[in-house]
């Protein structure tokens, strides 16, 4: 526990991390209105109240997934900078525990990913939900806890891929190319090459647009969120191997 709240005082105290999180969420938050606006203006007049529901929560994680690269570039800066500066011997000092540092890290961004994306879904929802006030939305129905969920859990798999990336490659420069490789590039790209379809069922990027309903479904979806899952961890765990080894 010491360890944690050591990490969050770290994390808390650098300007760059409100810096990228108030610019990440803001900006999803101007486009998710933009966006939910833009949408609800072409609904048919005879949408029902449930559908309207549900197409504001679609609208709205239409935001959550632009906040999902601040975020992830936000996970290889958190250790990243710390190999830059050498900060990172004296957190090995304090915590000899690698594996031990690198988790709480993850506990920490984990927070903060979670964090995020309630404060782009519940003010954009709540915006959608008064510009579509015409049509009488209800409540969301039990499908749009499947876009919730992936939503949120896209940012923190994003995240935590960003983390374990500054930890492998200790270079915030690679680690974050590398990100955007895995999560923008190859999800939209791939689908314009032979064999595509089978690259993006494997990597994170396109099960967390498929989930909030950006992008046509090529698995089920709870095949999706178990890519997902496995990206938010399995990178991590390796990371934690390779940082050992090497010590």
């Amino acid at each position: 526990m010491n360890t944690v709240a050591a990490e969050w005082i770290k994390l808390r105290t650098l300007r760059s991390t409100w810096w990228v999180l108030g610019v990440g969420v803001l900006t999803a938050l101007g486009l998710t209105a933009l966006g939910a606006s833009t949408v609800i203006s072409r609904w048919d007049p005879g949408r029902t109240g449930e559908q309207s529901a549900m197409g504001i929560v679609v609208a709205v994680h239409v935001g959550v997934v632009l906040a999902q690269l601040p975020l992830g570039m936000l996970g290889t800066m958190s250790i990243s900078g710390e190999y830059t500066s050498g900060m990172i011997h004296t957190t090995f000092v304090a915590t000899p525990s690698r594996s031990r540092v690198l988790l709480a890290k993850a506990s920490v961004l984990g927070g903060l990913a979670v964090a995020a994306s309630l404060l782009i879904a519940i003010p954009g929802y709540l915006y959608g939900f008064t510009v579509a006030s015409a049509f009488d939305p209800t409540l969301p129905p039990v499908e749009a806890w499947t876009v919730i969920g992936g939503g949120m859990l896209g940012i923190v798999t994003t995240t935590m891929l960003g983390l374990a990336l500054g930890a492998t490659f200790r270079n915030g420069v690679v680690a974050t190319s590398v990100l955007v490789v895995v999560m923008v590039l190859v999800p939209f790209g791939g689908r314009m090459l032979p064999g595509g379809e089978v690259v993006n069922s494997i990597l994170p990027g396109y099960p967390a647009l498929q989930l909030v309903e950006q992008m046509p479904d090529i698995m089920p979806d709870a095949a999706a969120f178990a890519v997902l899952g496995f990206w938010a961890v399995v990178p991590l765990l390796v990371a934690i191997l390779a940082d050992q080894r090497v010590a």
